[in-house]
């Protein structure tokens, strides 16, 4: 069997570093997981991604030597199954918000007798396939109820991890939309980091910028997301941009 980085990174107490792949592009994915990261993390929720799109891009993604771990549209089981069925080392699943919405969750990652997933070898991994990869279950802490029940949620059997999502947090706790950690959000990020050190299992968190990011890692995310490939794009692009502009038109 491959060795999930997710589980494996949890298992050692090292980090794991991601990011965001929300174009649907097999090319745009072989590009990142070539870049040296533990994980590209498909965005099926808000991303461009499809699932006619999902197969090629895992394999590419595979095929460069990482692994991919998809966040699926919703807590639907089918959808859970379908994209490990796909290939995924696991998935992220958004708007957690009880500890039965979470093991409804887990228990499609796992097959019986400790879950509900159904087999469906998709790309052939078979149960005694080398191949197959044992995969995680990340839940997303996006409401006031998700941080209300956060140690309840933790404590559910099969989740591997929780992780945090900042700007729908912020949302629901009745602060305004903004990419930048603000105080309430660090603080549920340093809750969700207690609780998941006293369960053994991995926190979770997107860091929008090189800052966040060190902070989160400071702090002690182990499940770190950085940019996304549309974020990296932006950036580079203006970038260049404002410098051949200044060229163009010398102060």
């Amino acid at each position: 069997m491959r060795r999930n980085p997710i589980l494996e990174a949890k298992q050692a107490g090292r980090r794991t570093i991601g990011a965001w792949l929300t174009v649907a592009s097999s090319f745009t994915a072989e590009t990142m997981a070539r870049a040296g990261l533990d994980c590209v993390v498909v965005d099926l929720q808000h991303g461009s991604v499809g699932w006619a799109d999902l197969g090629a891009i895992i394999q590419a993604i595979d095929g460069a030597g990482s692994c991919a771990v998809v966040r699926v549209p919703w807590n639907d089981q089918p959808s859970i199954m379908r994209a490990l069925d796909f290939g995924a080392a696991g998935v992220i699943v958004p708007m957690i918000s009880t500890p039965q919405e979470a093991r409804f969750a887990a228990d499609a990652v796992r097959y019986p007798p400790h879950g509900v997933r159904s087999f469906g070898p998709t790309r052939g991994y078979y149960v005694d396939d080398p191949n197959r990869i044992e995969p995680a279950c990340l839940v997303m802490i996006e409401t006031k109820a998700g941080l209300e029940n956060i140690a309840a949620i933790a404590a559910t059997p099969g989740v591997d991890g929780l992780f945090v999502g900042a700007a729908d947090l912020g949302l629901d706790l009745g602060l305004s939309l903004s990419l930048k950690p603000t105080p309430p959000i660090l603080a549920a990020i340093d809750r969700m980091i207690a609780v998941c050190n006293e369960r053994g299992i991995t926190p979770g968190a997107a860091g929008m910028d090189t800052k966040s990011s060190e902070d989160f890692l400071k702090r002690g995310v182990r499940f770190l997301t950085l940019s996304s490939d549309i974020g990296y794009m932006r950036r580079a692009m203006q970038e260049d941009v404002d410098t051949f502009k200044s060229w163009r038109n010398p102060g």
